[in-house]
């Protein structure tokens, strides 16, 4: 049984490289059912949910959350894997289940995180443009949390217009929506490994291996526009194989041109490297001489490089500028490098060493296979253009790599990147290790099979554990001075609500970096970010009064808790000049001294938060 129409001339078997044993074949003992691995995976979800509830509690006194979180995860991920390694026999239904039960539980997960409300930066900046939309029943309303993101509102319209129709909560909509389309992604990337190396079982081990994308089980299920936009390409890239397998096929043609523009109009980053996957593709089937696929790759992706050029030229203008800062900061960590050595500059705490030994490990274990497949592939499938496309897109691992080592904040980068490398490169990992897996069980081949289970399992943690949320923010807890998650907590979310009571939305405000994302989203005010130095001396002076006035600063929110809490995530503010050199809080009388200034008043005070109005400054 194959999951997609197939063309074996045109596909390398790669997981059928070898003969079948004499004296019987290797998939004839019967494995768990996938039924039963479902009801561990939902005990795995339970365990972890009763962690996060345990730290949530606890904090950081007792061991125990953090134990369990690790049982529950185990739970969900060892016994997918070990089925898919097994001797038993595995069909498309088995393996395909197998990917949808570890997805779902992984999704699970991220809920049990934060149940009742969105609480990453990027959600609540969404949820903002979200409630824009639904406001004002107008496109590309302005959103200074996050500038470009109302120019890509494919998430918002489906969101709001799916909260139309369902009259389900916007939280609500936003988890449904948000998991539909990591599913959808999961398992459309699932299908097209299965199409691809016409093995379900050898694809079911690539999908596991993706879960050690280091955002993928958080950053890439929240409710944030790359979520919706990786959906749209695994879809554009399954429809792009049915398309150029063999004879033509128009209609799948069209569904592929329709989830390349919703890629387009959905997110910037996913749309580029959407393109620049058909043009490899292209390329690839122009080398093996396949005319009629490259032919049909070239018209999509001419599409979809025509829609990019109208789209950034018409509609968002401003995506050039907000990847400027990007692009100069990875020039300049590389020239640094070059010049001095790997930068040392840090955005965030330094991750125990065990974390960061796990981190090496899992590196030196992908770059090590990765030539592994190359080989194997080379050997066996070298004419056929899209295992060939994976090949030479897996080459970009290294690039992350060196991202991750050498340039300051390179680990957020080369994580953000991780969605599309390792989208080759764990299939081609998965090529290098499945060897073992389809060769008769002898003992020694029995630990050749451990060990590549046990590889695949160090994979997986270490996307867990060197992933999204840092060591520092894992389980929910007590309130963390300029974290993520953590910063969001009911006194920052009531000065929020009071704030649009009491003073209407829109207004300029001053916030710390933990205040700033709910100030933008339940307060629906206008935060600006390099804001920093009205926090950092202990007084207020002319000058700062000038920056202030020309930045038309209307509200100013005080967080004491600044002057007790170091920051969590190493700076205190959006744009932080201090970033990763905090050794003390920021001192009380640096943020207490506008209490003295004549003609600024204290117009809230909850305890913690206290807001100042600058308009009659």
């Amino acid at each position: 049984m194959t999951i997609l129409r197939t063309n074996p001339s045109a596909v390398a078997p790669l997981a059928h490289a070898h003969r079948k044993p004499k004296g019987g074949h290797v998939g004839a003992r019967p494995g768990l059912p996938v039924s039963l691995i479902a009801v561990i995976a939902a005990l795995g979800v339970l365990v972890v949910s009763a962690a996060y509830t345990h730290g949530r509690g606890a904090g950081s006194a007792s061991p125990w959350p953090d134990r369990g979180y690790w049982l529950g995860e185990f739970l969900i991920v060892a016994p997918v894997a070990a089925r898919l390694f097994s001797r038993a026999k595995i069909g498309a239904a088995a393996a395909g289940g197998l990917v949808l039960v570890l997805t779902l539980a992984q999704y699970l997960v991220q809920i049990c995180y934060s149940p009742t409300s969105f609480t990453f930066p990027d959600e609540l900046w969404h949820l903002r443009s979200t409630v824009n939309l639904i406001n004002t029943g107008k496109l590309f309303t302005v959103n200074y949390a996050l500038p470009v993101g109302p120019r890509y509102p494919g998430l918002e319209e489906v969101t709001s217009a799916f909260a139309d129709i369902t009259k389900l909560p916007l939280f609500t909509s936003g988890l449904i929506v948000a998991g539909v389309a990591h599913v959808i992604f999961v398992v459309a990337l699932f299908l097209i490994f299965s199409a691809v190396t016409r093995s379900h079982r050898l694809a079911g081990i690539a999908a596991v291996i993706y879960l050690s994308t280091p955002d993928l089980s958080s950053f890439d299920s929240m409710y944030i526009y790359q979520t919706l936009a990786v959906a749209f390409m695994a879809l554009a890239l399954l429809a792009a194989w049915r398309a150029t397998d063999g004879a033509a096929d128009f209609k799948s043609l069209a569904i592929a041109t329709l989830a390349v523009i919703a890629t387009v109009v959905t997110h910037h980053a996913t749309s580029y490297i959407l393109v620049t996957t058909l043009a490899l593709l292209t390329a690839t089937a122009l080398i093996s001489r396949r005319r009629g696929t490259a032919v049909r790759l070239a018209v999509l992706f001419a599409i979809g490089a025509a829609t990019i050029a109208a789209w950034v030229y018409f509609v968002a203008p401003g995506t050039i500028a907000y990847f400027a800062p990007t692009v100069h900061a990875v020039e300049q960590g590389f020239k640094h490098v070059s010049s001095s050595g790997p930068s040392s500059g840090s955005t965030s705490p330094t991750a125990p060493i065990s974390d960061q030994a796990l981190g090496i490990l899992a590196v030196l274990a992908i770059s090590a296979l990765l030539p592994i497949g190359w080989l194997r592939i080379w050997r066996q499938a070298r004419n056929q253009p899209w295992i060939v496309a994976m090949a030479i897109g897996s080459m970009s691992w290294y690039a992350i790599v060196a991202v991750r080592f050498a340039v300051s904040n390179g680990s957020e980068l080369a994580g953000r990147a991780s969605t599309f490398v390792y989208i080759p490169a764990c299939l081609v990992v998965s090529v290098a290790i499945s060897r073992p897996v389809f060769i008769p069980r002898t003992g020694r081949n029995t630990v050749a099979v451990l060990a590549a289970l046990v590889t695949v399992l160090v994979l997986v943690f270490d996307g867990l554990i060197n992933g999204w949320p840092p060591f520092w923010e894992r389980l929910p807890g007590s309130y963390q001075a300029s974290g993520f998650e953590r910063s969001v907590n009911p006194e920052g979310i009531a000065a929020s609500q009071w704030a649009l009571s009491a003073l209407g939305p829109g207004n300029r405000f001053a916030a710390d970096q933990g205040n700033y994302p709910m100030m933008a989203s339940y307060g629906y005010q206008n935060p600006i970010r390099n804001i920093a130095y009205l926090y950092t001396s202990s007084q207020f002076t002319s000058s700062d009064q000038r920056q202030a006035s020309t930045q038309r600063i209307h509200y100013l929110l005080v967080d004491l808790r600044l002057s007790r809490l170091l920051p969590a995530s190493g700076r205190y503010f959006p744009i932080d000049p201090n970033t990763g050199r905090y050794k003390h809080p920021l001192p009380l009388a640096d943020l207490t001294k506008f209490n003295a200034v004549p003609g600024i008043a204290r117009i809230y005070d909850s305890g913690n938060i206290v807001i100042y109005n600058l308009l009659g400054f």
